[in-house]
């Protein structure tokens, strides 16, 4: 008696062996040999014993449109014993066909569920002035978009490309060593090597600033490429830097212009965005108002020049920003008034 012949143990010649053996067992008993060569295939590996039964399950789900397709033949057939072995041998090579295309199949159906979900988030986002957003993307990682953000989530199966056109976001990655997570922003990008990190674009600058892990920052599309770089975080050149938590990373479009280590309160105090709040510790007032001014439509004008550098502090609730106005007010005795409908004047009381 033939065989049956043993595939290597992949997922897709496990499954075509076992659909194998289920037709052989169905068409008549096993011999002697038979039955110890199939024992001997359930023992290699686990797995093989639970597609034997999968399939032997599918199996018995066939048989009724194999007994269907014989019935009908044996009405168009004159002899009862010619029809009873064509019917009995088509409704064998009916289920042995539809056991093996489903075997076949299945690294086909394997691909093409990992492809639709690995492209499922893929899309275009963006928030307007004020407003604040939490992306979960298909691999578990997270985007929390700040005020007046774009970007675009391009992922495929050998990588995860975020390109932010504007605004700022921060990145709390999913580990894959598969598939590297790269931020493009300008004409460099920030590759994540396993870490949670934010990216701002900044006029002519790009600010990064490193929670956990580490990043790759290439200022340039020049910059060597990540494959041939170490990952040690105190390998710096002019185009390329690689660092770790607390740093904090300046590039314009060609070079690297500074980087910086940050302590746990500085870093909080940058981060605290996310927690829906703008925090200032002993910071100039020109540098307050212009914060501030990003998370709103209206127009802050620092009237007098003589009070830009007076030092404001404090926490103040995103969507509600007029704290800040109230809060000057109250503890550096300024004027705050408003002009219009989209404009706020700062000046010295009167």
């Amino acid at each position: 008696m033939t065989q049956v012949v043993n595939f290597p143990s992949s997922e897709d010649s496990v499954s075509r062996t076992a659909a194998l053996w289920v037709a052989k067992m169905d068409s008549g008993e096993l011999d002697a040999d038979e039955q110890r060569a199939l024992n001997e295939w359930i023992a290699l590996d686990p797995t093989h014993k639970a597609e034997l039964i999968r399939l032997a399950k599918l199996w018995d789900k066939m048989s009724d449109i194999g007994q269907r397709e014989a019935g009908r033949e044996s009405l168009s057939e004159n002899s009862p014993v010619k029809t009873q072995k064509r019917s009995k041998f088509k409704e064998f090579a009916l289920k042995t066909a539809a056991c093996l295309a489903i075997a076949l199949a299945i690294p086909t159906a394997v691909y093409v569920q990992e492809r639709s979900s690995a492209l499922s988030t893929n899309g275009h986002f963006l928030t307007e002035v004020g407003q604040q957003q939490n992306l979960e993307l298909a691999d578990g990682s997270e985007i929390f978009l700040n005020t007046n953000t774009v970007i675009d989530v391009d992922y495929t199966l050998e990588r995860r490309v975020i390109n932010l056109l504007k605004g700022e976001a921060n990145f709390d990655v999913a580990p894959d060593k598969t598939r590297p997570f790269i931020v493009k922003v300008r004409n460099g990008d920030v590759q994540a090597l396993g870490t949670s990190f934010s990216v701002r674009v900044a006029n002519d600058q790009v600010n990064v600033l490193v929670s956990h892990g580490t990043v790759r920052v290439n200022a340039s599309d020049n910059a060597p490429e990540a494959s041939s770089q170490s990952t040690n975080p105190l390998i710096q050149t002019r185009t390329s830097v690689v660092v770790g938590a607390g740093k904090q990373v300046i590039f314009n479009e060609k070079a690297v212009d500074s980087v910086t280590q940050q302590d746990e309160v500085s870093l909080a105090q940058k981060l605290y965005w996310k927690k829906g709040f703008l925090a200032f510790d002993d910071e100039n007032l020109s540098s307050v108002v212009e914060e501030v001014s990003r998370y709103t439509k209206y127009n802050i004008v620092i009237a007098d020049p003589d009070i830009r550098s007076l030092r404001v502090g404090g926490f103040y609730p995103i969507d509600n920003l007029e704290t800040v106005f109230t809060s000057l007010e109250m503890n550096l005795g300024l004027r705050v008034k408003k002009v219009g409908e989209n404009a706020y004047y700062i000046m010295k009381s009167s």
